[in-house]
């Protein structure tokens, strides 16, 4: 084992250690901003997965975030005893089914082209939600009553209760990463580098473009569907917000605001978003302004995110062992 390697993991065990003991540490609110932080850090690197790895740039991801809201309180509604965790599953399916949908027309084009018919796809979506009110609420949104998680050995888990929430929320988020980690190591993730890079030199290399873009869509679309379950979890209330542009904004501002170029820059991204609006939206009422002067400076002085701002000797120590794809 390499020092680099070993060093990497000392680190992330130092990490999920303290995250393990932030219940312990943090007052309600600020445990509720931690769940907040964790499912939208899954939400932002699964919108990644299309711009930071594919070159695909997105305006409608909000879709598949508010789909798996819904599927997951639909699994609850209609089913009786469902378990929590089949439901989340349920909503990741659902989030992913819809994306393979809108993805098989969308990966066919490109640019400009491909970025507004995400959007309409997207409006699309809302527009049905919206008219579909005997099923989602229309503007009134439904609320959520979770049950809760029986665990062998454990026993009945409270899911009233914030610091289980957490918990709940933790493990789901750290498995999917763990997942698409390992995805983007393998020779999957190196089909998708090479036609971001060329997709006509990929092609003519033998791979197949479209099929390898629909799945990376999909995939993407199946991870927010999974960030949308925890959310709905969390909030125990779904509306069109979770579907409407300004949510599809948001997680691309997350995104740049951590970095394109790293697998955990968009984790960084969410952090500093939900803190930042938090702490700016307590003093003032114009924070959108602040975080667009935020988002200007970082485009101007680091238009490769806050990840870009770590000390060149770690950022060395750490592209070594990043996953293929981001930035070498």
């Amino acid at each position: 084992m390499t020092t680099n390697r070993f060093r990497n993991i000392i680190f992330g065990l130092i990490v999920l250690i303290l995250l393990i003991m932030l219940p312990f540490v943090l007052s309600e609110v600020q445990l509720n901003m931690a769940i907040e932080i964790a499912f939208f850090s899954l939400f932002a690197v699964s919108y990644n997965l299309l711009l930071g790895y594919g070159g695909l740039l997105s305006f409608g991801h909000a879709a598949y975030f508010g789909t798996g809201a819904y599927f997951t309180v639909f699994a609850c509604q209609f089913i009786a005893g469902m378990p929590l965790p089949l439901a989340i599953l349920i909503g990741g399916l659902g989030g992913g089914g819809l994306a393979a949908i809108v993805g098989f027309f969308c990966v066919r084009l490109s640019g400009t082209y491909f970025a507004l018919l995400t959007l309409a796809f997207n409006q699309l979506i809302y527009s049905i939600a919206l008219k579909w009110r005997s099923l989602t609420g229309g503007d009134d949104g439904i609320g959520f009553d979770k049950p809760n998680i029986d665990l062998p050995l454990i026993g009945d888990v409270d899911m009233l209760v914030t610091s289980n929430v957490y918990y709940v929320t933790l493990i789901v988020v750290l498995v999917s990463l763990g997942v698409l980690w390992f995805l983007l190591r393998t020779p999957y993730g190196n089909t998708i580098a090479c036609i971001k890079d060329n997709e006509d030199r990929a092609e003519f290399i033998g791979y197949n473009v479209f099929w390898s873009k629909l799945s990376l869509f999909a995939m993407a679309g199946f991870f927010a569907g999974i960030a949308g379950s925890l959310f709905v979890i969390f909030a125990e209330f779904v509306s069109l917000n979770a579907i409407g542009l300004a949510t599809s904004t948001e997680i691309l501002f997350m995104t740049f605001i951590g970095g394109t170029g790293s697998f955990l820059g968009p984790v960084l991204g969410a952090g500093v978003f939900i803190y930042f609006t938090e702490w700016v939206s307590d003093i003032t009422e114009n924070w959108e302004f602040f975080l667009g002067l935020l988002f200007v400076i970082l485009i101007l002085y680091a238009n490769k995110g806050l990840i870009s701002l770590i000390p060149a000797r770690l950022k060395v120590s750490w592209n070594k062992n990043t996953a293929v794809g981001g930035e070498r």
